[in-house]
């Protein structure tokens, strides 16, 4: 069985890590390559934009890989695609997975595989920060912290967004003094990490990842009914950003299908290019003080009904 490179993919909400997958495997196309995909929703919406690309695709939803409820899975498929005949691997974590473990993880595909010598060269961690938000957001969130703990490559992405990176340099060699630093804009990095040759598993920090059943973040899926307005969609998602890590997804925007992406107070909004055809929303709702589950899906349900009179059918997953 000859060996694959495998090659892990992280970076919090929407800083742009599926932008930087699709231009890797661009650069890459004349090999054979393979993606595992990781969202915490129950409805994937990234894999959709890789629709363009000769690969083998998998993903695995509703939580994240590197938390014990979704690691057999992890080890299954990557088991499964040990056998192909692909030459890399990439595995795209959820935006808030923490990776501390992968070493533990790559030894129990070992054993799983009931063989010795390992299928996979791991070939490296790369981390994408996004310039405007990293600052605000690393100190109050841990998954942001080890997962540039854990890489062995940080690219500093939107960094034609700031003026000044220096600040976000120091803050990133602060946590990992090891990790190679890149700046970049709209995910572009090239392909010389990727004709290395090293095995970056003994670079690895050994520790237990913070992804738990117990801080497993709640997800819903929103299903839309009709077209809605620019400013109602504007409205509602402001009116919910306090409750919510993340929203993305598709939906119909003035006769056109836009694809949806807000993180924090940032919403992106742009023409739907894959041929998406239902009006769905994903909400990465956060665990805030004095607000149970119910009551956050609760409040979205009121922001929706307050801003627009579209119709809709919310789901959990």
């Amino acid at each position: 069985m000859k060996k694959k490179k495998l090659y892990l993919l992280t970076g919090f909400l929407g800083a742009g890590k599926t932008t930087t997958l699709k231009g890797i495997l661009k650069d890459l196309s004349q090999s054979k390559n393979a993606v595992i995909m990781n969202e915490f929703g129950k409805t994937g919406i990234d894999g959709s934009l890789l629709k363009e690309f000769d690969i083998e695709l998998s993903e695995i939803n509703r939580g994240s890989i590197f938390c014990s409820c979704l690691q057999i899975n992890f080890v299954t498929e990557l088991a499964r695609i040990a056998k192909t005949d692909v030459e890399r691997v990439f595995v795209e974590g959820s935006g808030l997975a923490d990776p501390s473990n992968i070493g533990e993880i790559l030894a129990a595909l070992n054993a799983y595989m009931k063989i010795e010598d390992a299928p996979y060269i791991y070939s490296g961690a790369i981390c994408i920060v996004d310039a405007r938000t990293f600052l605000a957001e690393v100190d109050g969130i841990d998954a942001i912290s080890n997962q540039i703990q854990q890489a062995h490559m940080v690219v500093i992405n939107k960094s034609d967004l700031v003026e000044d990176t220096s600040s976000i340099r120091d803050k990133i060699a602060l946590i990992n003094s090891d990790a190679e630093i890149h700046r970049t804009t709209f995910g572009k990095i090239g392909v010389e990490f990727f004709n290395r040759e090293e095995d970056y598993l003994k670079k690895t920090i050994k520790k237990e990842t913070t992804n738990t059943v117990d801080t497993k973040p709640k997800t819903f899926t929103m299903n839309i009914k009709s077209e809605i307005s620019h400013s109602e969609l504007n409205n509602f998602l402001e009116e919910i950003g306090p409750m919510v890590y993340r929203v993305k997804g598709f939906t119909q925007v003035e006769g056109d299908m836009m694809k949806v992406d807000m993180v924090g107070s940032m919403i992106d909004m742009e023409k739907d290019t894959q041929g998406w055809e239902d009006s769905t929303l994903v909400f990465l709702t956060k665990k805030m003080e004095g607000m149970s589950v119910p009551q956050i899906l609760k409040g979205i349900i009121e922001a929706w009904k307050k801003n627009t009179t579209a119709e809709m059918k919310m789901m959990n997953g």
